[in-house]
């Protein structure tokens, strides 16, 4: 079962014992690389050894933009193959075409040793959903409302420090009227040799990323999946110098793709089941 601690830069440290011993690190090989693996929308399954996550992988509404097929969310479900053996679900915020919170609870449900990692605004929602069991507090993440970076170490497989989370709140794009809605943006290390990010719906506005430049300063990412708009308002260069991503590939692409998508000449996931490498390094 997979055991989390919590660290906020803003609040005492909660440490929770771990119910098995630390165990070697399951770590990427060339037999087997770090990859991501794509769904429809912002749904990613990353994978690195043994260690599996996937972001907002469980939503039902369009809005514009692909649902996951019908069958891959019934293997998401069942847990077969790819989806067998996931340690940790991220929820980047609670609009329809991220999240759904009775198909979540229903997921938790059916795999009990995953931990959900999201926004406190997903809790609530799941709290009155259909489904909900007071019994899923224990392996959920959820995330307060505030600015500072916060920081969480999971347990996977038996191993203490298998994930790194570090977690900032980057505003919704679209400007104050989505200053409600909690979208956090996920840097996830898989047993310390690939990191991942993942920033949900993120504002353009390059302000913010200057205010929590030492945020994104303090650790490389290997992959970043940024949505489209910021590669199209800032340009690939840009949005992996400010993000510190040593690539880049745009997610949350709409049904009706944008003209300038493909002549952009930047790398963006459209298909299904198309895949990229985390060529990620030791954290040693």
């Amino acid at each position: 079962m997979n055991i989390p601690r919590l660290h906020h830069g803003v609040a005492a440290t909660l440490a929770l014992a771990l119910a098995t011993a630390p165990a070697a690190l399951a770590h990427p090989s060339e037999d087997d690389p770090a990859t991501a693996h794509f769904l429809a929308n912002e749904a990613i399954l990353v994978s690195a050894g043994e260690t599996r996550i996937l972001f907002d992988p469980l939503f039902s509404v369009s809005y514009g933009y692909p649902l996951v097929a019908p069958d891959v969310r019934a293997a998401i479900m069942a847990g077969t193959p790819p989806y067998d053996g996931v340690d940790a679900v991220f929820v980047s915020h609670v609009h329809g075409d991220h999240f759904d919170a009775g198909a979540v609870n229903a997921y938790l449900a059916a795999h009990p040793d995953v931990i959900l990692v999201g926004p406190w605004q997903a809790r609530l929602d799941m709290q009155a959903a259909d489904g909900w069991n007071d019994a899923f507090e224990a392996r959920i993440q959820a995330l307060p409302f505030i600015a500072s970076p916060q920081d969480l170490v999971l347990a996977a497989d038996g191993v203490e420090g298998a994930i790194r989370v570090e977690t900032v709140h980057i505003p919704h794009a679209g400007g104050p009227g989505r200053a409600g809605i909690q979208n956090m943006a996920h840097r996830v290390t898989l047993n310390g040799a690939a990191t991942v990010m993942h920033l949900g719906d993120a504002t353009p506005e390059p302000a913010i990323y200057e205010t929590h430049s030492d945020h994104f300063a303090a650790r490389t990412t290997q992959h970043a999946f940024p949505p489209y708009w910021l590669l199209g308002e800032w340009g690939g260069e840009t949005t992996r110098q400010r993000l510190n991503a040593d690539a880049a590939t745009g997610i949350h692409i709409p049904i009706q793709q944008p003209d300038w998508l493909d002549a952009s000449g930047e790398d963006f996931f459209t298909e299904a089941g198309e895949e990229r490498g985390v060529h990620g390094h030791d954290d040693e």
